[in-house]
């Protein structure tokens, strides 16, 4: 794959990479619930525990996104499935989170 080539093909998932740890900073460090929840929605119970778990999520799937444009360089379909596999287990792991901190 050339160098042009694969950069307009792993730029989608650097972005997201980028969108990722954004939000992740905001929920960590800021503590910035309302940023993915919604101002509108029911808060959390736990603020803080919710952040700091979904902070952790995000940098989960910011990890997993990066994973996926290293490795789109040497096979899209490998990278397709681990991207799949990291979004079933965020999903469980959201939900837990939910769960546990949620309304």
């Amino acid at each position: 794959m050339t160098g042009e080539s694969y950069l307009s093909t792993a730029l989608i998932p650097l972005l997201m990479t980028v969108v990722l740890i954004y939000y992740s900073f905001r929920l960590l460090f800021l503590q910035d619930v309302d940023s993915i929840y919604g101002k509108n929605k029911k808060k959390p119970k736990d603020k803080e525990g919710f952040a700091k778990a979904a902070g952790k999520l995000m940098v989960f799937l910011a990890a997993a996104s990066l994973g996926m444009a290293v490795i789109m360089y040497w096979s899209v379909e490998i990278a397709l499935v681990e991207i799949c596999i990291a979004f079933v287990i965020f999903g469980i792991l959201w939900k837990k989170m939910n769960k546990k901190y949620g309304e």
